[in-house]
């Protein structure tokens, strides 16, 4: 019976490639059990079963599961602006173009990750702040890296998605791609992914949840130190790309930590009312319904990491 059940993505700045890859919960005496997923929602619904204690999520889709009654809690911070926009090389940017309305009306079909996922959130905000809702079509996939195939073979005209999904299509396909906005331009401060636990773990083991924060910590810090290791790390772990494209997703988006900041928490609450108005939650959720920053204040005391590499 493994200590801990942690789902986790494929995402190539998720730290949890690092952890497994060190066999950091294992140096500690806890028997870890590893399950990847291919976006948030599953991990959530993982969460919410009982089949998971711990999740590497976006968090609005931990917003719309607690919306929905599943008993969560976002413990740790992760990383910030992980969302990408990307179109090939023939495209105007939003500079170039002088707004996002000129920018979206370029596209006819825009692809996503999963709805409900913090990048299918995203685009979805600014299509209905727009009001292009219904002149440019998303098209949501499960696995991000069916995104990546549908901009090689010409089923969407751009993508959002994870930094991999940018360093995918230029450095593996090979394709002309380009940034159609940076992740701050989309949304400053987003949280890309935190560490989500059900609110039963945390009841009945704290003293393994402080652990594996204490892990958490140690593998961003790791990420930010050593960041050559630690792509060659994950790189054995995921064992399809090579230690370049992991050391290129941490360039696109280096915003990393595990501290909760009131950046981080205040971002997250207005993708809460940005959720309602788009009919993905039916009410408000509070930011203690979200959060519980007790666990990560005892882990990570001093000033956030985000802004430093």
């Amino acid at each position: 019976m493994p200590d801990i059940r942690i789902g986790h993505l494929s995402t190539a700045y998720h730290s949890a490639l690092v952890a497994i890859g060190r066999g950091s919960l294992e140096k500690l005496g806890l028997c870890a059990d590893w399950r990847l997923y291919g976006t948030g929602p599953p991990i959530v619904r993982g969460l919410q079963t009982g089949e998971l204690d711990i999740g590497y999520i976006g968090l609005p889709p931990t917003v719309i599961g607690v919306a929905k009654g599943a008993k969560l809690k976002c413990v740790a911070g992760g990383h910030e602006e992980g969302t990408v926009f990307v179109a090939r090389s023939g495209y105007r940017t939003v500079t170039q173009a002088g707004s996002f309305r000129a920018v979206l009306r370029q596209f006819g079909v825009i692809g996503s990750p999963a709805r409900g996922s913090i990048h299918d959130v995203i685009l979805r905000y600014f299509l209905d702040r727009e009001g292009l809702s219904g002149e440019v079509e998303v098209k949501n996939y499960s696995w991000t890296d069916f995104v990546t195939l549908a901009m090689e073979n010409g089923e969407i005209d751009a993508a959002v998605g994870t930094p991999s999904l940018q360093v995918s299509l230029s450095l593996v396909s090979g394709l002309n791609i380009k940034p159609i906005a940076s992740p701050a331009e989309l949304w400053p401060h987003n949280p890309s992914y935190g560490i989500v636990a059900s609110e039963k773990f945390i009841k009945n083991h704290q003293d393994r949840l402080i652990e594996f924060l204490k892990v958490h910590k140690e593998s961003i810090m790791f990420m930010k130190k050593n960041p050559d290791e630690a792509a060659r790390i994950s790189s054995e772990v995921v064992g399809v790309v090579g230690p370049r494209f992991f050391r290129e997703c941490y360039d696109v988006s280096p915003r990393y930590c595990a501290a909760l900041t009131e950046e981080y928490m205040a971002s997250t609450m207005r993708f809460v009312e940005t959720l309602k108005a788009s009919g993905y939650i039916a009410r408000s959720v509070g930011r203690e319904e979200i959060f519980d920053t007790s666990f990560i204040a005892q882990v990570h005391p001093e000033p956030q990491h985000y802004d430093t590499w």
